[in-house]
């Protein structure tokens, strides 16, 4: 099996598993086409993808001009796969599946759901689903006809593209990290007070100001207080919000830092929180089960799926619900060791359920589902 993947950068968040793509014996090249190495945001960020290990097996093209986007579509189109990301978001990844209508191929699309909240007026549900589906057919549905698979980010993704009435092959998916190896976690005293965590840019779509409020509703001195990496447009209104409320000693905005030194942060957090207004998926709760941080994540985020496996893992509130963070805030300081003493399980049960290697061998699985239904 060849599979090509079309994206509009090196993805971070799919390189950990396309470059074990080729340790399974069922596939002998792996393609990776992407409009640009990595985007601006991501650079600052500190991404620098075009070295990321691994990537040397693999056959790498950046914004290639069209004779060569033509004979990546000619080559071996009885065995291939071609997985389009972000069709509508980027015009490089349209042209490239524009293109490959004028030849007999598999296509498969790799996306989240469609994003239901209006940032401008912020306000949830803006776009609900029935006005994307009508957008869908008006604008989508040559290009979906001929598309076999779909790996959709998340539960709702799932339900989402299964509504349209397309006949394809709707699988669950997620992107994926590769933190640094992580040691087995030391035992830690009682005596120190529980840590928190938060990374994400300043924005409304991760909405910080979440936690700020949550946090003004407990008793925020039998914890120890919540580090926020990351920067935005909000950053002064959110300093103002903690001046305001007398929480300066227990919530510390760090500002950017760089990727690399990300997970060691996670390390030392006991729990981390994501209480975005919508996100895809969020591969940060990736690497903050990795790191083996309990999680504590809004249902509007796609990675919200990984935590209802196993209740050692964290908790789901919903989205914009300072009452139910604060519950679970609450919960955590009262469970503190507990959580504390599964550590290594949730470091464990990462790697056996959403490592490069494992999600690999998932995608792998699927292609040749839908392969062996077309036989």
């Amino acid at each position: 099996m060849r599979i090509v993947f079309w994206q509009n950068c090196l993805s971070p968040h799919q390189l950990p598993y396309i470059v074990h793509l080729l340790d399974d014996n069922r596939v002998d090249e792996v393609v990776v086409v992407a409009g640009e190495t990595v985007s601006g945001a991501r650079k600052e960020m500190g991404w620098n993808v075009a070295q990321y290990e691994g990537l040397d097996k693999c056959k790498v093209y950046v914004h290639p001009h069209d004779k060569i986007i033509e004979s990546l579509f000619a080559d071996r189109q009885e065995d291939s796969q071609h997985l389009f990301s972000g069709i509508r978001a980027d015009k490089f990844v349209f042209k490239c599946l524009d293109m490959s209508l004028r030849y007999h191929l598999r296509r498969g699309l790799i996306s989240e759901r469609p994003n239901k909240y209006d940032f401008k007026r912020n306000v949830p549900n803006a776009k609900p689903y029935w006005l994307h589906r009508i957008r869908f057919w008006l604008q989508d549905r040559t290009y979906a006809k001929q598309m076999q698979t779909v790996f959709a980010m998340g539960q709702e993704a799932v339900e989402y593209f299964q509504s349209l009435g397309i006949k394809w092959h709707v699988f669950p998916f997620c992107y994926c990290t590769n933190p640094l190896s992580t040691p087995e976690a030391q035992p830690v005293s009682e005596n120190v007070l529980p840590q928190y965590l938060f990374c994400g840019s300043l924005s409304s779509r991760k909405s910080p100001s979440t936690i700020v409020r949550a946090f003004a509703k407990i008793d925020t001195n039998k914890m120890g207080g919540v580090n926020m990496i990351g920067d935005g447009l909000l950053r002064q209104p959110l300093e103002a919000e903690i001046n305001r409320l007398n929480l300066g000693n227990k919530i510390h905005l760090l500002g950017m830092k760089p990727q690399t030194e990300i997970p060691m942060s996670m390390r030392q957090a006991d729990i981390f929180i994501l209480p975005s207004v919508y996100d895809g998926w969020g591969a940060v709760v990736n690497e903050a089960l990795q790191a083996g941080c309990y999680v504590i994540c809004s249902d509007a985020a796609g990675a919200s799926d990984l935590l209802l496996s196993d209740d050692k893992l964290g908790k789901v509130f919903h989205r914009k619900n300072v009452n139910q963070l604060a519950d679970y805030i609450q919960w955590c300081n009262a469970h503190i060791q507990e959580i504390r003493n599964n550590r290594n399980f949730r470091i464990k049960w990462a790697e056996e359920h959403i490592n490069g290697h494992v999600v690999a061998r998932y995608m792998i699985d699927c292609l040749e589902k839908t392969m062996k239904a077309e036989a």
